[in-house]
């Protein structure tokens, strides 16, 4: 071997990204939020362990739960607590094993536990993303956000469904590129037609019969600052052409001008709507939606982040002006009743029912009965889908998956799963 071939290194190829930090965790969602490192397989946990990590719970007993880590999946057991065992609403006859999927909910005592298989960063709740609250569900936005501050990308698109904060997002992301102090946010579904460019754009005097003095427009007003365009999905597309040569060129042309203005704005624009299946309809520009799409923030449905409820509902008390509950006003079968909804309109659904419960409860606090009054009495809590109920389930259909997995109200996907842990 030469001396040269000797001294040769190996050729390691790129190196992909480091991820962040992700670790399985039961998240405390009531009495307060706190993140707890899952236990070792064989434990048998209960108060002392509760203790340990600041959740006082005189209602939990010394021996309350069994957790087993078997095959990497989580799955836990009533240990003969005097109180009981909450999986989904549901609970557990003693010494019953059920399997949790991550977002699963976890009742023990009054405290209130969500199962995430994979947390992303540390254990401490984290700070509100501007005005969103979000311990532990919003650590992807708070991510993106950071990464943008490096960037500084000129246009971001923020999607998520109705109701999650988009706007606030977008609030939090000019922030941190220090464009907060000019924001104006316009929802472009609400602009009619024909007056969008000018409103926009702005016009000089005379350009229109109405035009009797020059507006500069909404983006030359807020040069150096934001710009956001709320449901952005509902733009007109010839009104998406015009909007794409000013985010391509950063000039105005005004209604009725010679020359276009150069500006320094941010852009941030929203929707609830699929853009991309848009674009494959004919529905959205595919230039315009490549130059948003540069940038994203993906808002979660509140039910993709039911850790974080109570802490919102926390907040939502305090804007309403009203005093948060001692914690024996407030029944922790409530709270599990907001953390199993499936709120369609987000927190802004959750906003309009706790208004509801003040109507219908005058007294402070917060109780399953009123709820049951706003919300209507719940369905059957889902059924933990243990291993036994599935073979039976597969074994009634003559060994039919599909036919199993519509019985036991499952999809397929998660019965084939669940087989697959054995």
């Amino acid at each position: 071997m030469s001396a040269d071939a000797a001294s040769t290194l190996e050729h390691r190829g790129p190196a992909p990204p480091r991820a962040g930090q992700r670790r399985a965790a039961l998240i405390c969602a009531h009495p307060k939020p706190a993140a707890l490192a899952v236990p070792d397989s064989g434990s048998v946990v209960g108060r002392e362990w509760l203790d340990k990590h600041g959740l006082a719970d005189t209602e939990v007993s010394g021996a309350h739960l069994e957790v087993d880590r078997a095959g990497g999946v989580l799955s836990v057991a009533d240990a003969g607590s005097r109180n009981g065992t909450w999986v989904n609403g549901q609970r557990l006859t003693p010494r019953e094993r059920v399997p949790l999927d991550s977002g699963a909910t976890l009742r023990i005592g009054r405290t209130l536990l969500v199962y995430r298989e994979k947390l992303l960063g540390g254990f401490d709740p984290a700070p509100p993303v501007g005005g969103l609250v979000g311990p532990f569900g919003l650590r992807k936005v708070a991510e993106a956000i950071a990464g943008f501050e490096r960037a500084q990308p000129g246009n971001v698109l923020v999607h998520g469904e109705t109701g999650t904060g988009k706007e606030l997002v977008a609030r939090a992301v000019a922030a941190a590129f220090g464009r907060d102090q000019k924001l104006a946010a316009v929802n472009v579904a609400s602009v009619a037609r024909g007056v969008f460019e000018s409103q926009i754009f702005g016009h000089v005097a005379g350009a229109f019969s109405d035009a009797k003095t020059a507006s500069p427009g909404i983006v030359v007003a807020h040069d150096g600052g934001t710009v956001f365009l709320d449901e952005i999905g509902e733009l007109d597309l010839d009104l998406q052409a015009k909007l794409l040569r000013l985010l391509e060129n950063r000039e105005v042309l005004a209604v009725g001008a010679q020359r276009p203005v150069k500006v320094d704005v941010l852009f941030v624009a929203a929707t609830n709507r699929d853009l991309g299946a848009m674009v494959e309809r004919g529905e959205f520009r595919r230039d315009l939606w490549a130059r948003l799409a540069l940038a994203t923030v993906e808002v979660p449905a509140l039910r993709d982040r039911n850790e974080d409820v109570f802490s919102i509902v926390q907040a939502l008390w305090a804007r309403a002006g009203t005093r948060a509950p001692p914690p024996e006003q407030i029944e922790v079968e409530a709270v599990e009743r907001l953390l199993l909804e499936p709120w369609p309109s987000n927190v802004r659904e959750l906003d309009a029912v706790l208004a509801a419960v003040r109507r219908v409860d005058r007294e402070p606090g917060l109780r399953l009965w009123a709820l049951d009054e706003v919300l209507g009495k719940s369905e059957a809590p889902k059924l933990a889908l243990t291993r036994e109920m599935v073979d039976a389930a597969v074994a009634a259909q003559g060994g039919n998956v599909t036919a199993a997995a519509e019985k036991l109200g499952v999809s397929r996907g998660k019965l084939l799963r669940r087989l697959k842990r054995g």
